[in-house]
């Protein structure tokens, strides 16, 4: 008999780690597994889901800002806690869930406590590093509780949960992108940055290396695409203002990544120290465009600097500035090579799916005649 699994997810708008997730659903479908996802509301990721044709229920969770709580989020979610985790426990149990899949930290106690109840294996797949201390810790214990399994998009997300998870039950497995179509390669000089509009994702600081670029490179034109997803738009209206002046072109949030991709020479990634790895540099990568980058948090695990893109350090705007001018002043040529090349052995979508679904068959999470299939 195939194996059921319950996804959860915290949000309802589509970033990295939601894509990461409908990516791998279909591989998990083909693999013989019964899917379905639970999430907090309606949105672009729930019309995601459906367009897979997986069935979807919604989760009793209030809405959070993304990135650094405030002691009232806390309290609010200390209250909320119980109904979650019985709300997903009576899905574990009306849909005989044999693992619970979190694709986000903050269900995590939630989780843990249903899957223990309900002696169901439960699996983390941490997308972003979990920053603030107390959240690690929280996160740590539920781990630590439902002795769960971790997959980790990087080393440097996987950091702060490693004195609460055994090294064998922790997995760095890279997150992979479907092949884009190429961009064609002329001198570059049309430059954009691609994600939500967040502080994390540095557009501020890509607006300002590019009014230093402006001087020396009058030609090149600027692109900010993304949107504030899961936050207000008070540094969205910053990038604006800053930008004033200046050739940049704010274009929304996109879904036609390629299409994107063809129309840029140069691919900015500014992102803080709190990045755990972009899956648009490896999106970039597929696409033959050149990546200039700040070397924060897992970036430099998958850029190599010189070879398969640039990284920028310190991370200011006059350093990504100089970066970019060195991309702009070279031939790209054997850089775009060897990152697509990267692309090819490290990070394609085909390969994602193989080592997340090896993983899960591999801790026995399949039944033995499917897996002898499937393998």
């Amino acid at each position: 008999m195939p194996g059921n699994i319950l996804c959860l997810e915290q949000f309802s708008s589509l970033g990295g780690g939601q894509l990461a997730l409908t990516d791998l659903l279909p591989a998990l479908r083909e693999r013989g597994w019964n899917v379905r996802v639970a999430l907090p509301g309606e949105g672009p990721l729930a019309e995601k889901i459906r367009e897979l044709h997986f069935p979807m229920d919604i989760l009793p969770s209030g809405s959070y800002s993304n990135g650094r709580k405030t002691l009232f989020d806390a309290a609010r979610y200390a209250i909320e806690l119980p109904r979650l985790s019985r709300a997903i426990g009576g899905l574990l149990a009306r849909h005989s869930i044999d693992l619970l899949y979190a694709n986000a930290p903050r269900l995590l106690p939630a989780a843990s406590l249903a899957a223990r109840r309900a002696s169901v294996p439960l699996l983390f797949h941490c997308h972003n590093r979990i920053t603030q201390p107390a959240a690690a810790l929280v996160a740590g214990h539920a781990l630590r509780f439902s002795r769960a399994r971790v997959i980790a998009c990087s080393r440097f997300a996987a950091a702060p949960l490693r004195p609460y998870v055994a090294p064998e039950r922790l997995s760095i497995l890279y997150n992979g992108v479907a092949p884009l179509a190429a961009s064609h390669n002329s001198p570059p000089r049309r430059i954009g940055v691609i994600g939500r509009v967040e502080p994390e994702k540095g557009q501020l600081d890509f607006v300002r290396a590019a009014r230093l670029l402006i001087r020396q490179f009058p030609d090149c034109t600027f692109s900010v695409v993304g949107a504030p997803s899961f936050s207000n738009n008070k540094y969205f209206d910053d990038v604006v203002r800053a930008s004033q002046g200046l050739p940049i072109h704010f274009t929304g949030w996109r879904n036609d990544i390629a299409n994107v991709f063809s129309g840029l020479d140069v691919l900015v990634v500014p992102s803080t120290p709190v990045e755990a790895a972009a899956r648009v540099i490896v999106e970039a990568f597929a696409a033959r465009v050149p990546v200039v980058a700040f070397a924060a948090g897992g970036i430099p695990e998958i850029v190599e600097d010189g070879v398969t893109g640039f990284l920028a350090d310190p991370g200011t705007p006059e350093a990504l500035a100089v970066r970019i001018a060195t991309a702009l002043t070279m031939d790209l040529r054997p850089v775009i090579d060897r990152a697509y090349k990267s692309w090819q052995t490290n990070y394609t979508l085909d390969a994602y799916r193989q080592r997340v679904t090896d993983l899960l068959c591999g801790a026995g999470w399949l039944p033995a005649a499917d897996w002898q299939s499937a393998s």
